[in-house]
């Protein structure tokens, strides 16, 4: 049950991810170009998360998952603080 719940968050983020770079493309918004950029990273630590219950159960992947969640946090908060206006 816990894979499925991960993977439709992942779906999730991936969707929001989606949406916001199609909004950034026609709006030229940078703003939403790194929330795209978070969410697309985002949906890939989620994905790795999926990977290591249901494929790798015996390899610890929390540092790939860690590192991804924190690179998609960090480029939000560089695009808030470099993209004010």
């Amino acid at each position: 049950m816990n894979p499925l719940v991960y993977g439709l968050c992942a779906g999730a983020a991936l969707a929001c991810a989606w949406l916001l770079a199609v909004g950034a493309r026609r709006s030229r918004s940078r703003m939403l170009m790194w929330s795209a950029v978070c969410f697309g990273l985002l949906a890939a630590a989620n994905i790795v998360l999926v990977l290591d219950y249901l494929v790798f159960p015996g390899i610890a992947l929390w540092p790939v998952r860690a590192s991804l969640s924190l690179l998609a946090v960090s480029s939000l908060i560089y695009g808030l603080v470099m993209e004010e206006r």
